[in-house]
């Protein structure tokens, strides 16, 4: 779970625990970021990503490391009203001035990337590096196509 506060940091939340044995959540990282009143955060669905709207601006960031990696600026003319991630952690959406805008999720490609390169270096057999490598080499082309594509003038 990610919370953004007032005093302009966000908090990623390991909130895997057994309440049934007494135990409480508890803060995994603690990341200063741009925030204000009425805020939105969100976190995609692998954990890899934080997402914080501040006024018509939104911040990516790589949950793991706490390093911003994306900024969206103006991206809707008032301040946005919702923040989201889909279901599969593909597209974040915002919602703002009587709009939805849908942007990919970048950053959570990029998380991706490290973590199957990670797992190739730490694989035992032919068989596993040949599908890590390929599922890397698909993820880099999703990845390439994302940032190759034009960007929409509305």
């Amino acid at each position: 779970m990610v919370t953004v506060s007032k005093d302009g940091t966000w908090k990623l939340w390991n909130t895997n625990v057994e309440y049934k044995k007494q135990q409480d959540p508890y803060l995994l990282k603690t990341v200063p970021c741009q925030s204000s009143e009425g805020s939105r955060v969100a976190l995609s669905p692998d954990g890899r990503v934080v997402a914080i709207s501040d006024g018509c601006n939104v911040a990516m960031y790589n949950a793991a490391a706490g390093q911003l990696e994306e900024e969206l600026h103006g991206v809707h003319g008032v301040p946005l009203t919702d923040l989201r991630f889909d279901i599969n952690g593909r597209f974040l959406v915002s919602s703002g001035d009587k709009a939805i805008r849908v942007f990919h999720n970048a950053p959570g490609y990029r998380a991706a990337i490290r973590d199957m390169q990670d797992m190739l270096k730490k694989a035992q057999n032919q068989a596993m590096k040949q599908r890590l490598q390929q599922q890397i080499t698909e993820a880099q082309n999703a990845l390439d196509t994302v940032l190759a594509a034009p960007l929409d003038s509305n």
